[in-house]
């Protein structure tokens, strides 16, 4: 049963936290426009302000359920807070939806992992759109060869992946993109290691058997995909150990720029071979 909380329980000493007016209406996009247009949102857990794209907003469903929306695109007034596991607790725990709403207000018990599943599923999705436009390489083999060619923008690896062939790969791209110390000024960091799925959960989003190894090539959709699991790693490990992305990049991909992003891809599959 959801937990009720009220104004009487909210947070004190602090500003008040605010809302949203909500998305704009139909025809005039969605709820940001872009990274450097959207403006910054004040959590109302930390009272921090911070671009949305690293924060998750939530509404209250007409029964007064908070409820999250992933892609802040959900009509009615809007909460927002810092994309994390242990501050979506506190909102739920320390009354900050019944201040910010400034309402009576039924919180899911397991609303932190709700916002987990919920991210994790759109990061899966996006590897569909990622197929579909030809930027992402499945297979052991294909994904080195395609490093060989360019530098990816994030390798994804099973969770269950074997240690020897995710090895070969990781040394593979040290021996092609590690730092050279004769051209520091021309050196960039290995490409993240994406290790937060299992092989039956990208094989079913990519129509696949099961899917251990994978690369995703430079371009939008990268930059998007990067961006929502930056919000994911706020609720699970998202990262090989020593092989995740600079502090701070990832961040910046909006709930618009993934939908323009997905109007844009079309084209057939390639047919379905385990990998």
């Amino acid at each position: 049963m959801p937990a009720r909380a009220t104004s009487d329980e909210a947070l004190t000493g602090a500003p008040d936290p605010e809302t949203d007016a909500g998305p704009p209406r139909a025809g005039k996009g969605g709820a940001f426009k872009s990274t450097k247009e959207a403006p910054e949102r004040r959590c109302i857990v930390t009272m921090q302000r911070l671009a949305p794209s690293a924060m998750v907003r939530f509404v209250l469903s007409p029964d007064g359920v908070v409820t999250p929306d992933i892609a802040a695109r959900l009509p009615g007034r809007g909460a927002w807070v810092t994309a994390t596991g242990e501050l979506v607790d506190q909102a739920a725990k320390r009354g900050a939806f019944a201040r910010a709403f400034k309402a009576q207000v039924k919180v899911p018990a397991d609303l932190a992992g709700q916002v987990e599943n919920l991210l994790a599923r759109r990061a899966i999705d996006m590897l569909g759109m990622a197929k579909r436009s030809g930027e992402l390489i499945l297979g052991f083999e294909q994904v080195r060869e395609a490093i060989r060619a360019a530098r990816p923008a994030c390798l994804i690896a099973a969770s269950e992946a074997s240690e020897d062939q995710r090895d070969k790969v990781l040394a593979l791209v040290r021996g092609l993109y590690g730092p050279d110390p004769a051209k520091p000024a021309e050196n960039h960091a290995l490409p993240p290691v994406a290790a937060c799925f299992t092989g039956d959960e990208l094989g079913m989003a990519l129509g696949r058997e099961r899917v251990v190894h994978a690369c995703l090539e430079q371009g939008r959709i990268a930059h998007a995909w990067m961006g929502e699991l930056a919000r994911l790693s706020g609720f699970r490990r998202v990262w090989l150990p020593d092989w995740q992305p600079p502090s701070g990049s990832g961040r910046g991909a909006t709930g618009r720029n993934i939908e323009d992003t997905e109007a844009r891809v079309s084209g057939g599959d390639p047919p379905d071979t385990p990998v």
